[in-house]
């Protein structure tokens, strides 16, 4: 029994230092969700530029106003990502981070004022149509500044183990019951 607890402890304990070993490696990476808010946070702050330049304020807040809760979601994702990234100093990265793109789609609409702005206005008409996908959706499907900034990390799946092939039981030989009967070869 006390091998049986040892052996058991053993196990735990590896498999402990396996899974620390694995979020060491994928701490400098951005995951599925760490995008998704980083390209978010890219679009919402072109948007904003836009309302302040384009005179399109009315369209930025009506998109946050209807994307508020998942804006919120993705902010809170967005700054996430920075702490574990950069642990004590994540907080100012993620500022840092929200200036620079702000600062970005600024420079942006100066180089090319028309274009910013009709581009701007495109995106505030297909984030507001009617039967528009979810923020996400909308976000994942446009280009941003953002989207080769960092290393991505590995998307690992569980293998699926085969099913253990099902055991037919033997089948047994029953002798002949009657005339012209024979048992199956």
């Amino acid at each position: 029994m006390r091998k049986l607890v040892k052996t058991g402890a053993a196990a735990l304990m590896l498999t402990s230092m396996a899974g620390n070993v694995f979020a060491a490696t994928q701490a400098g990476c951005a995951r599925p969700d760490d995008m998704s808010a980083m390209k978010t946070a890219a679009i919402q702050q072109r948007l904003m530029v836009a309302a302040l330049s384009c005179q399109a304020t009315p369209d930025y807040n009506h998109f946050v106003q209807s994307h508020q809760k998942e804006l919120q979601a993705s902010d809170h994702n967005l700054q996430s990502f920075f702490i574990r990234l950069h642990g004590k100093t994540g907080t100012e990265e993620y500022h840092a981070f929200k200036t620079r793109l702000a600062n970005s789609s600024s420079m942006d609409s100066i180089r090319d004022f028309a274009g910013y702005c009709a581009s701007a206005k495109q995106m505030f008409e297909e984030a507001q149509s009617p039967g528009s996908v979810t923020l996400a959706a909308f976000v994942s499907s446009k280009q941003t500044s953002v989207d080769n900034s960092y290393d991505r990390c590995p998307v690992l799946t569980a293998k699926a183990k085969p099913a253990p092939a099902a055991h037919k039981p033997a089948q047994k030989i029953v002798p002949a019951q009657g005339k012209g009967l024979t048992p199956p070869r």
